[in-house]
């Protein structure tokens, strides 16, 4: 004989426990979790138990419990005159132990009101699943796709029982977010991740997705047609002249329109609707007639788009457009390298070109190919100068693209991890954005930069105390490790995507194991190889600098330069740490921290640090020859 679900069994002990008297009305459950502990259960069944009380419960519930409507408080409980005292018994614990938003939503369900049940879904998909199993197992899968909101469109097989198997045909319909590509395929391991889960004889012999978009019907305006004379009567030439004014003003800029919007593909049904009277609407004007936007002459298009493709494709003129921009930025950094550098740019715009031909013409079939042609030209025109325009706010060489490359590689981060919130929820996936919030805060206390500064002075053999870096720059290196260090939201990001292309949903386990190992590999990329390294590189850049001669750029608050340190008083009175001071010889000032000068003798290539009331320090724009 099959076994019985754990959770029924679960039930029953629960319930026994009620109706002995255990627990009393107005008296909390033990939580989930100790539930679960004391009978050797998951907790996902112990939910499952605990709904089936409340269902049974609801199914004899005689007006002991006023329950609210949705949306609204809910009232305490109290047991009703026709409530008899074990159905009370019950129905008070659950309302008492956390469940009753649970228990009133089937109630509601039993008195015929309408719950609507909160299910995210980009996709549907229609499947045609065999089932083989008993009675029990077949309750066991149309609750798992009551749960998820999945209706049964059809049931066919004959009736089962506890203890025989027969074969059930389930024509059900998935509903789940993601991308339309594979979206068939997401569907049947989704059916199959469920039969995974309750251990069922299934298999899904058909699946295809349902394709449901609305035509993107032409908008017309209900007007109140001005009052115009009959041809054959003759009028002056200025009464004629202002009633074309008046035509023209009413058909082109709406100043006569009465508010009412139309969707329709014909003119006559457009005059039919806005002549129609609507409950609880003015009538309206004898004279009314429907215009098109930009005047009631304009002809109508020959084709006509969808709605939800036709979003789909401006989304997609977006980033044609963000790629053009970003296409004439890189023209303007190698500008001044010659026609060599850049043509390999120009040319990656005007092959961007067709795609936007056919993503117009995708999106908006009434235009013609002509029409098409010239709007991507336009758009692709616009967005390399934009992008080139981009040269007068970074004049240095090189840099005009990377704000659009840091911010093009910024939304598609935050893209991801979006659609990664779509496929779960703010709670799954709060837990993998705690490490990057914990960065971000501790991203405003400025000591979180001391270790770019103290990378960058490792080259002079100093540390990070022996200079004062300005609060402002020291936020700045903070800003800059800490988003460094979170280059792991990429792996996050990566997962949304997979997901959204239903790519893990059986193998979640590849998933976890892509994002840890993925995540921890940008993690050490990122503070080290994005960080500490190039902090480290800057300090060395800046000594062979000095060592030649030339003057370092400065990093984060730190500018060496040059400088000639004389003595105030004997030079054998003043206190050197390093090695020793010549005043003839110029010095590279590396900065300063708490009254003490750091130099760095380029010649000896070691730093001194020396009491600066004891020095009269002159800058220099260049290394001198000497300072006699």
């Amino acid at each position: 004989m099959p076994r019985e679900a754990p959770y029924l069994a679960v039930a029953d002990v629960l319930r026994a426990r009620i109706l002995a008297g255990e627990w009393h009305i107005g008296e909390r459950l033990p939580s989930r979790a100790r539930l679960s502990e004391e009978y050797g259960v998951g907790r996902n069944v112990m939910q499952r138990a605990m709904d089936r009380l409340t269902e049974a419960a609801a199914s004899t519930w005689a007006g002991g419990l006023k329950c609210p409507g949705p949306g609204r408080a809910a009232t305490t409980w109290q047991a009703g005159p026709r409530a008899n005292a074990v159905d009370g018994a019950l129905v008070g614990m659950i309302f008492c132990s956390g469940l009753r938003q649970r228990f009133c939503r089937v109630v509601r369900q039993g008195e015929g009101r309408a719950v609507p049940k909160m299910s995210r879904f980009d996709q549907r998909a229609v499947a045609l699943v065999e089932l083989r199993g008993t009675r029990t197992e077949c309750d066991m899968f149309e609750e798992a796709l009551a749960d998820r909101g999945w209706p049964v469109l059809e049931k066919r097989g004959g009736t089962a029982s506890v203890v025989t198997d027969r074969s059930f045909w389930y024509t059900i319909e998935a509903r789940f977010p993601g991308s339309r590509i594979n979206a068939v395929r997401g569907a049947r391991e989704r059916i199959e991740l469920i039969s995974d889960e309750l251990q069922l004889d299934l298999n899904v012999e058909v699946a295809d997705r349902v394709v449901r978009d609305p035509a993107d019907r032409p908008q017309w305006y209900a007007y109140d047609r001005p009052v115009t004379h009959p041809h054959t009567v003759p009028l002056p030439r200025r009464e004629r002249w202002a009633e074309r004014w008046n035509t023209w003003r009413a058909e082109t800029l709406g100043l006569r329109d009465t508010g009412r919007l139309i969707t329709a593909t014909s003119s006559s049904a457009a005059q039919n609707h806005a002549s129609r009277p609507l409950p609880g609407i003015r009538s309206q004007p004898r004279r009314v007639a429907a215009r098109r936007s930009g005047g009631a002459t304009r002809p109508i298009p020959a084709g006509i788009g969808t709605r939800r493709r036709s979003r789909q494709q401006l989304s997609w003129l977006f980033v044609l457009m963000a790629v053009w921009c970003w296409s004439g930025a890189r023209v303007a950094d190698v500008w001044q390298g010659g026609f060599a550098s850049w043509c390999g740019f120009g040319l990656f715009a005007l092959c961007l070109v067709p795609a936007g031909v056919a993503v117009i013409r995708r999106g908006f079939p009434q235009a013609s190919q002509t029409e098409a042609f010239v709007g991507a030209g336009t758009l692709g025109a616009v967005g390399v100068g934009l992008g080139m325009n981009m040269v007068r706010m970074q004049p240095e060489a090189g840099n005009a693209s990377h704000g659009l490359t840091y911010l093009m590689a910024g939304f598609i981060v935050f893209n991801g991890i979006r659609l990664l919130v779509r496929q779960w929820s703010w709670r799954a996936v709060a837990p993998w954005l705690i490490p990057t919030i914990l960065p971000i805060v501790l991203g405003f206390v400025p000591s979180i930069g001391v270790g770019l500064h103290a990378s960058y002075l490792d080259a002079f053999d100093l540390n990070a105390e022996d200079v004062d870096v300005p609060h402002v720059w020291q936020f700045i290196a903070s800003v800059k490790f800490t988003a460094v260090m979170n280059l792991w939201l990429i792996a996050l990001a990566g997962l949304g995507y997979m997901l959204h292309l239903h790519w893990l949903v059986r193998e979640r386990w590849v998933g976890y194991a892509f994002l840890l190992v993925l995540s921890a590999m940008l993690f050490l990329a990122g503070a080290w190889g994005r960080g500490l390294e190039p902090a480290g590189a800057a300090g060395r850049d800046a000594v062979a600098a000095a060592k030649s001669g030339r003057t370092p750029a400065p990093y984060f608050g730190i500018a060496p330069e040059w400088v000639c340190a004389h003595p105030i008083g004997e030079v054998e009175a003043i206190p050197v740490d390093g090695g020793e001071f010549v005043p003839t010889r110029p010095y590279l000032k590396v900065g300063d921290a708490g009254g003490t000068a750091v130099l760095w003798d380029a010649s000896k290539e070691q730093a001194l640090k020396m009491p600066m009331n004891k020095l009269r320090i002159v800058p220099e724009d260049r290394r001198p020859a000497s300072c006699g």
